[in-house]
């Protein structure tokens, strides 16, 4: 009986040590399996960085897409890191054009995604330079759209414009963004003036739609920079000129109740646009232009003892 007892214990320490070898065992496996998946997923994503570094970007995009979506690796600030100068690199080298190309959100996001995980302080630095390289794509984007400017684009133009603003807020939230916001609207209103004294045939529905467009965007850009010169000008020149069009749109057929509206709007706008061109003139008291747009409208405005004082000056 002792010795069978003993026969017995014998056989369950040898068990215990032969489950306890399998589990060290085993843990050993998934760990030199782990070190294997981590050397393998760092080694694709130094082989896409070299692609990178050579040009291949495509070919770079191709290898490292499968490894970001394994979740061995979704931690791995240094893989979305390239990922986005991947998406960056694309997005220059196809031209993609507006609010939505995807390389370029695509390379937003991934950079972003990498700062949260964290960075060494060199890539951190390239990161965030990347990221400001991307905001201003949007901001120059949108000021092309001005300069080739077409009626029906200024959703579109503003679209861009507010992604310049969340990215450089995200990098720089103290930044004041207030003279970038108040020179697009400055540009947007000079784009639907000057649409507005083009030849281009139109409804009266929609010059009036342009026309307070334009007013809209001046008066946005005085909210942002109430001191701007240009604007303050450019807005008694675009009041002043949509009274001189309803002028011109008198006929022989007009009826004489029509006449008189005409004439009340007319003298309204100038009225309006003399308080701009008063607050442009004693800006740059000295400008010419200002002066003849006091004169002008005052003349317009049948005060002609106001404008003759100004036409002394100019003389």
């Amino acid at each position: 009986s002792h010795r069978q007892s003993n026969f017995v214990l014998g056989c369950k320490m040898s068990a215990m040590n032969i489950d306890i070898r399998s589990f060290l065992l085993a843990g050993m496996l998934v760990l030199v399996a782990a070190c294997s998946s981590s050397a393998w997923s760092q080694g694709e994503v130094q082989r896409a960085a070299d692609l990178g570094r050579a040009g291949k970007w495509t070919e770079a995009k191709q290898l490292l897409e499968p490894v970001l979506i394994s979740s061995n690796y979704q931690s791995s600030g240094r893989a979305w890191f390239v990922m986005g100068f991947i998406h960056k690199e694309l997005h220059k080298s196809q031209g993609e054009f507006g609010v939505d190309a995807p390389e370029r959100l695509a390379a937003v996001a991934c950079f972003q995604r990498a700062q949260q995980l964290g960075l060494s302080v060199s890539d951190q630095q390239m990161a965030s330079e990347a990221l400001d390289f991307l905001s201003r794509s949007y901001f120059r984007e949108a000021i092309g759209m001005v300069e080739g400017f077409t009626w029906g684009s200024t959703n579109d133009i503003i679209a861009l414009f507010s992604r310049y603003e969340a990215l450089e807020l995200s990098l720089n939230p103290n930044k004041d963004l207030a003279p970038q916001r108040s020179d697009l609207n400055r540009y947007l209103g000079q784009a639907h003036a000057m649409l507005l004294d083009s030849e281009s045939p139109r409804t009266s529905a929609e010059s009036q739609a342009i026309f307070e467009a334009a007013i809209g965007h001046y008066r946005s850009a005085l909210e942002s920079d109430p001191g701007e010169y240009a604007t303050q000008y450019n807005l008694a020149i675009t009041l002043y000129n949509e009274g001189v069009r309803k002028l011109k749109s008198i006929g022989h057929e007009t009826s004489m109740f029509e006449l008189m509206e005409i004439q009340d709007g007319c003298v309204a706008l100038f009225e309006q646009s003399l308080a701009p061109m008063q607050a442009a003139h004693a800006q740059q008291p000295g400008r010419l232009e200002t002066l003849k747009g006091l004169m002008t409208l005052h003349y317009a405005l049948s005060q002609k003892e106001e404008s003759d004082r100004y036409r002394a000056r100019i003389e």
